[in-house]
């Protein structure tokens, strides 16, 4: 049954990818480098996803979700925050091992890039575990049009340790800023933080001698006391986005400082049901001593409906598991109920059919 579904999922993937694209998917580096901006009304938005965790033939749960989030919430940038592949999956194992991180990459990547979103990443846990290294992972990302990815080199530890400022909607100052780390495995080490430290000030100096209110990302939760301390000492930190929990949506505060969990994007791994998600961030640049943020969920962006429940079960890992005709009949009650449905709903308008059933197998409608 896993062996059929892959080859399903594979051959809709392709399809998918020969679609046309409205943007190209890559440019000069040259054209990477306009700096972050509140719009002119005062908004910025950031749409976070952590632990996609999936390989070069994703769930299209999984890119669904990322579509329909990035239509719903129109980010104005988009960070990933780790675990953007499952290492440990067997379709990882033997050769071409990178052409693989590539089109893993590519197809969460490619949304964004369509829709003219610049994006940032932070690396995971699983994201070292490839034999591609994360600077190599870098070379990769900064080849799409909008990477805003830094490798600051080997003089500080771990991968992606870096600061995105936003800019006042005239663009003549720095309004906002956003850290990313690498968190290494377990937690963010010394001479990270002191980097942090001394960017923060730089920060500071260069607004008057005034903090520059911050929100940090990273992909496990900052628990170490000693960046905790610096956080606050610093006094720019406001919150820290993490994911690495999968199920975890919560958030506490400590020292003055949120620590918002982010639930994974991953539907080839464990996770929180149909509750699986990515955080939408609001900024304002009239208040940047506060933010608003909520969570997108799948199922809330596609609706609880008979189509929702069988594409659910069929690309969703663990959910054909079980006694094989017990498993049969329930697809088969899944598939006459989703039909019916989209019968009733679409109205005999073929092309809203047509794209119903592309978007069922994860190919981009937006």
């Amino acid at each position: 049954m896993k062996l059929k579904r892959k080859a399903i999922i594979s051959i809709m993937l392709v399809i998918a990818m020969l679609l046309p694209l409205s943007l190209p998917a890559f440019a000069a580096k040259a054209e990477q480098t306009k700096p972050l901006q509140f719009r002119s009304d005062g908004s910025f938005t950031i749409m976070q996803i952590t632990d996609s965790q999936d390989t070069q033939w994703p769930s299209p749960n999984m890119l669904t979700l990322i579509q329909k989030a990035l239509d719903a919430s129109k980010p104005d940038l988009v960070v990933f925050t780790g675990d953007q592949f499952k290492s440990y999956d067997s379709d990882f194992f033997g050769s071409n091992v990178r052409w693989k991180v590539e089109q893993a990459l590519y197809f969460i990547i490619n949304p964004v890039v369509k829709r003219g979103i610049p994006f940032a990443v932070a690396f995971g846990n699983h994201d070292r575990e490839l034999g591609v290294s994360l600077e190599d992972q870098v070379k990769i990302l900064q080849k799409y049009k909008g990477c805003m990815v830094v490798d600051e080199g080997p003089s500080i530890s771990g991968c992606g340790n870096y600061n995105l400022p936003i800019l006042s909607s005239d663009g003549t100052r720095t309004a906002f800023n956003l850290y990313l780390l690498d968190s290494n495995q377990e937690k963010v080490l010394p001479d990270q933080i002191a980097w942090y430290i001394s960017k923060s000030n730089e920060l500071k100096a260069a607004n008057n001698g005034i903090p520059v209110p911050s929100i940090e990302f990273q992909h496990i939760l900052a628990y170490n006391d000693d960046l905790v301390s610096a956080f606050a000492a610093q006094g720019d930190v406001m919150a820290s986005f993490y994911g690495h929990g999968h199920y975890y949506s919560n958030t506490f505060t400590r020292d003055g400082i949120d620590f918002v969990a982010t639930p994974a994007a991953t539907f080839n791994d464990f996770g929180p049901g149909m509750d699986r998600g990515v955080r939408v961030i609001k900024l304002n640049e009239n208040d940047t001593s506060a933010y608003q943020s909520n969570v997108l969920t799948f199922v809330g962006l596609l609706g609880e409906n008979p189509i929702t429940d069988l594409r659910y079960k069929l690309f969703t890992l663990g959910e054909l598991d079980g006694d094989p005709m017990t498993v049969t009949l329930s697809v088969l009650s899944g598939i006459g109920k989703a039909l019916s449905y989209l019968g009733s709903t679409a109205h005999g308008n073929i092309g809203v059919i047509f794209t119903a059933l592309l978007e069922f197998f994860g190919a981009d409608a937006g």
